[in-house]
C-alpha cells in the first residue's frame, strides 16, 4: 500500500474530527520523555502532528510511533513511512466496523 491508495481509502470513511482522540493523542505525547516539542492540529478531516524529537533517530521514531499506534488505534489500522533528508513521516488511518475512523499525518524530526 502506499500513500495515495491510504489517502483514498480514507475518504470512504468518517474521519471528522473527534476530540477524544485529539485529547488522547496530546496526553500522550506530553507523557513522553524523549520528545523536545510536538503540535497536534486538525485540518481537512486530518491530524496533522509534527514531533521534535531530543535524539532523532530511525529507531527512536519507529519505537515512538509503535506506542502512539497501540496506545490511540480503533479496530483496523494501516499505516506508510516515507524516509525524508531530515524527517520521516507516517501516514496513518484507524477505523471501527462501523466506519468512524482517524487520519494522521505524522512528521518526526
Amino acid at each position: 500500500m502506499n500513500k495515495d491508495v491510504l489517502l483514498e481509502l480514507s475518504k470512504t470513511l468518517n474521519t471528522e474530527y473527534e476530540i477524544g482522540v485529539w485529547s488522547e493523542t496530546t496526553d500522550f505525547f506530553e507523557r513522553q520523555d524523549n520528545i523536545a516539542d510536538f503540535s497536534v492540529k486538525f485540518n481537512e478531516n486530518q491530524f496533522n502532528i509534527v514531533i521534535k524529537l531530543k535524539e532523532f533517530s530511525l529507531n527512536a521514531t519507529k519505537t515512538m510511533f509503535a506506542s502512539l499506534v497501540r496506545f490511540v488505534e480503533y479496530k483496523s489500522t494501516f499505516y506508510v513511512r516515507e524516509d525524508k533528508e531530515s524527517s520521516i513521516e507516517y501516514y496513518l488511518l484507524s477505523s471501527t466496523d462501523n466506519k468512524k475512523a482517524f487520519l494522521f499525518h505524522i512528521v518526526f524530526q
